[in-house]
């Protein structure tokens, strides 16, 4: 649920913020079984929240955190008590648990939502944003293509040239998606930008700064993000669903990209409403990973419109499918040895216009002489 109000969304954003989801949208969903991943999480709760108010069959929610899965079954069960929910604690990387769930399931369409998203966070741990976001997302594919269900990759924009590990783990995830592609399987991607106030985000720690009375560390004032809010993404996501047909990209029209200096101003503006004094702004650079500006397509995508006018949807230039799949062993072996620096070379020969920051570099170089230590000590000691 959003911390604002519809008007402060729309103050912060400088747009209209309206509904997206209709009741015509509803009743098509009506006895559907669904499954969500990621269901704790600010997207994949959002989603939950809607399809629960479409009537469906089923209702699944995959989360690995026990805590976010516990609050989001409550408030479900409490606001929709007549929608049947299994909410299940399993890790997305774990095949045998997410293929259980999915044969209970029996699911009509999958929103994979369920990944590492903070830029900072996967440049300082690349083999763990790697199988989540990649080898996490082959294992959700495979699970709904077994059972005949659509699905839909939840994306970012962080995934067109990308610049940091989680952009790049994400475009590859989205590479492996669309060469899944079959006359029987019609997975998709949504691509999207920032969600308003999500867990961790820069406006959530703004507002923390703000009740504090906290200086608000801005990377750069001069920098620009595309913002929605997290219903609006939730509804669009799903309205991509009903338009696709399988094969496609999707990306969501956020408006015009928003001024860092300008949200921060808004959000002080905001908080002095609030009757909250106003606090000073700490400039400390963008940090390794991260863009001045960010873009939604690159990557020989050819934008065209579809049936709804905030929904644009491009279909990926021919693609060596077999090549992207020949990536995966080696991330899983990467992924399995600890061994970062060798998982960047992975990445960049599977995204060719994925540039790893020096600080990636200079961690998973680091990382490589740690892996190399321990297995001379475990010689030394089988010896």
């Amino acid at each position: 649920m959003s911390m604002f109000t519809v008007r402060e969304e729309e103050l912060l954003l400088a747009r209209p913020v309206r509904p997206l989801l209709t009741d015509e949208d509803r009743a098509a969903r009506a006895g559907e079984r669904c499954v969500v991943t990621g269901a704790g999480g600010s997207i994949g709760s959002e989603i939950a929240r809607q399809m629960a108010s479409c009537g469906p069959a089923l209702l699944t929610l995959i989360d690995h955190s026990e805590e976010h899965l516990f609050h989001v079954e409550r408030e479900i069960g409490a606001r929709w008590p007549g929608v049947p929910l299994d909410p299940v604690l399993a890790d997305v990387t774990r095949p045998s648990g997410v293929h259980l769930a999915f044969r209970r399931a029996r699911p009509h369409v999958v929103f994979h939502a369920a990944a590492y998203k903070h830029v900072t966070m996967a440049e300082r741990a690349a083999c763990a944003a790697a199988r989540v976001n990649v080898l996490g997302a082959a294992t959700v594919l495979a699970a709904a293509r077994a059972t005949g269900a659509r699905f839909v990759l939840v994306s970012t924009d962080k995934a067109a040239s990308p610049r940091s590990v989680m952009g790049a783990t994400k475009r590859l995830a989205e590479l492996v998606t669309l060469g899944a592609v079959s006359p029987a399987f019609r997975p998709v991607v949504v691509r999207f930008g920032n969600v308003l106030a999500s867990s961790g985000s820069f406006v959530t720690i703004a507002q923390e700064c703000l009740h504090r009375g906290a200086p608000i560390p801005v990377t750069d004032p001069d920098a620009t993000r595309y913002f929605m809010t997290v219903a609006e993404a939730s509804a669009l996501v799903m309205k991509a669903d009903a338009l696709a047909r399988g094969g496609e990209t999707f990306w969501l029209d956020m408006g015009a990209p928003v001024r860092i200096g300008d949200l921060v101003d808004r959000l002080i503006v905001l908080a002095r409403q609030r009757g909250l004094p106003p606090v000073p702004v700490d400039i400390i650079g963008l940090r390794p990973g991260e863009k001045r500006a960010e873009q939604l397509t690159t990557q020989g995508l050819a934008l065209c419109r579809t049936d709804h006018p905030r929904i644009w949807m491009a279909r990926q230039a021919p693609m060596a499918a077999a090549l992207t799949a020949a990536a995966l062993p080696g991330i899983r072996r990467h992924v399995a040895r600890g061994d970062a620096l060798s998982l960047l070379k992975t990445l960049t020969m599977a995204v060719p216009d994925y540039e790893p920051s020096a600080d990636a570099w200079a961690i998973a170089r680091a990382e490589r002489l740690h892996v190399c230590d321990d297995a001379r000590e475990r010689r030394t000691l089988v010896a």
